[in-house]
């Protein structure tokens, strides 16, 4: 893993990017763990272009999530670790087009799409969210891709920080998958088992990330990591049921 060289470092635009495609993700990761952890017992949906895809623990239709999680991982990667800066380029406009796309359209033929997770109780109309939120999307997009191509060649290898990060967040999934097995549905360790898998997802673009400085513990950098999200500092170099 030595070799897995970064060829970009973090930048405002690219944690803006992390973010924004880390919210989307959500909506593979938590119905991806929890179809294995609790099994039977949870249901997902979604409508993909019109095509109705569910099921309920593993079932043929568990392939599409995934497929939508190698893709996320491409993407994640190729995101600072990928020579060929046009692969990175056409995997933001897929997952636009991926994303976004399918909710616009769902809006379009339905006037509505919404989201719900019956664990947390959550049930929202997701339009007033989807037009601006793909608006800001495809301008950090855009931004971010002429800023890549403007950004000088980095060779920031693939550290002791990277497997930190990697156990400190992925660790905990045992105890993610005791949390969501055991107990009543819907009940509070389900409850605490998805806010754990919730908070994970927003940090898993934190493994792959560049480390340039040394010297600095996992906590460290996952305040870097935040104070790029909300303060802009730190190192520079659609309905669905789950």
């Amino acid at each position: 893993m030595e070799s897995f060289v970064a060829h970009r470092s973090a930048s405002r635009l690219s944690t803006w990017l992390s973010l924004i495609i880390s919210l989307t993700f959500l909506m593979v990761w938590l119905p991806l763990l929890r179809s294995v952890f609790d099994g039977s017992s949870y249901q997902w949906g979604m409508s993909y272009f019109g095509v109705q895809l569910h099921g309920a623990g593993i079932t043929p239709s568990y392939m599409f999530l995934v497929v939508q999680l190698v893709f996320y991982v491409a993407l994640f990667v190729s995101m600072y670790r990928v020579q060929n800066r046009n692969v990175y380029y056409v995997l933001l406009l897929l997952w636009f087009v991926h994303v976004f796309g399918n909710l616009l359209a769902d809006i379009a033929i339905n006037g509505d799409t919404t989201f719900e997770g019956d664990t947390l109780g959550v049930s929202i109309s997701l339009f007033w969210i989807v037009l601006p939120l793909s608006a800001v999307a495809l301008l950090l997009i855009l931004l971010a891709i002429r800023a890549d191509r403007n950004a000088a060649p980095q060779s920031i290898p693939w550290g002791a920080k990277n497997r930190k990060m990697l156990w400190l967040i992925l660790g905990p999934l045992p105890i993610q998958a005791i949390l969501l097995a055991s107990g009543e549905p819907h009940g509070l360790t389900d409850q605490i088992g998805v806010v754990l898998t919730i908070v994970q997802c927003f940090l898993l673009p934190v493994i792959v990330r560049p480390y340039g400085r040394q010297g600095q513990n996992c906590v460290g950098n996952l305040l870097d990591y935040l104070q790029h999200c909300w303060l802009g500092g730190g190192v520079q170099d659609n309905a669905l049921l789950v």
